[in-house]
């Protein structure tokens, strides 16, 4: 394997989102120091597991690190932080003064936790990804590297997270050179997204096209779900074509290709439906 010269040799990242673009770094890089944040407890149970980030450290053998706000990094040359959930301060930028975030959409549009989320839900026609050097000031540093793709009303968030990693994964050279030079000065505010919430997945009470968006806005972080006959299924995408399962909605029928019903495990709307009808 050819390893880039010069690369990120630190990455700040700590869920499901920040796993491709550490699995593009650790296979272009050497010396790769992860830094990721600790387990806290989760769930119903309130079980304490570890982040995706910290898995994927564990699975393939890489270095890593829990974040502390007061560290220096000395030996940073480049480190790159995706989806880390965590606000760097004044102070901490001060003493690690190198760090780039990728943001899911093309600032200073869609700033915020949820950009591919609300471009869905807004019926945006373009997506994309900026790479930019973190400030103090959330999703304003300047900017050193964008780049755009089309989506059109079936575009689903799994495809515009897939098609950022890609363009990472291909230009990544092309990034490493830019963050020489600044390619657009730090940007003025636009839009801001929030952090969605799991009443924002419940496709209840919902017309035919709003539930399609929220199923395709919500594959990743979500899924979408919605309570069906005393029973709560979650839909992971939905089909065009008709069959024997379709799901009422205030004007209309869903016809959901993929699903969770409650109880049991992801499967095909043909899969459930020999075991059902």
């Amino acid at each position: 394997m050819d390893f880039l010269g010069d690369m990120f040799n630190y990455f700040f990242g700590s869920d499901v989102r920040s796993v491709p673009y550490l699995r593009v770094l650790s296979n272009q890089t050497k010396i790769l120091t992860v830094i990721t944040t600790e387990p806290i407890p989760s769930g119903r149970g309130r079980k304490i597991l570890p982040n995706p980030v910290e898995i994927f450290c564990k699975d393939n053998g890489l270095n890593f690190q829990y974040f502390d706000k007061n560290a220096k990094y000395l030996d940073m040359t480049r480190g790159l932080c995706v989806s880390f959930g965590r606000i760097f301060s004044e102070n901490f930028l001060q003493n690690n003064n190198a760090i780039y975030n990728i943001h899911l959409s093309l600032l200073p549009s869609y700033k915020g936790p949820s950009p591919v989320e609300s471009i869905i839900l807004n019926n945006e026609n373009t997506a994309g990804l900026t790479v930019f050097k973190i400030k103090k000031e959330i999703d304003a540093g300047d900017i050193v590297y964008q780049d755009s793709f089309k989506v059109d009303s079936s575009t689903y968030a799994s495809d515009i997270y897939n098609n950022c990693v890609q363009s990472f994964q291909t230009n990544i050279g092309v990034i490493i050179d830019a963050t020489e030079k600044i390619v657009i000065k730090s940007p003025t505010v636009d839009s801001t997204t929030k952090k969605f919430k799991k009443v924002d997945f419940s496709l209840d009470g919902k017309t035919l096209t709003e539930a399609k968006k929220i199923i395709r806005a919500f594959d990743v972080m979500g899924p979408a779900f919605i309570t069906h006959k005393q029973h709560i299924f979650k839909i992971h995408k939905y089909t065009d074509e008709e069959h024997n399962y379709p799901i009422e909605l205030t004007d209309g029928k869903l016809y959901p290709s993929l699903i969770t019903p409650e109880g049991k495990k992801m499967m095909s709307i043909n899969d459930y439906m020999r075991g059902n009808l």
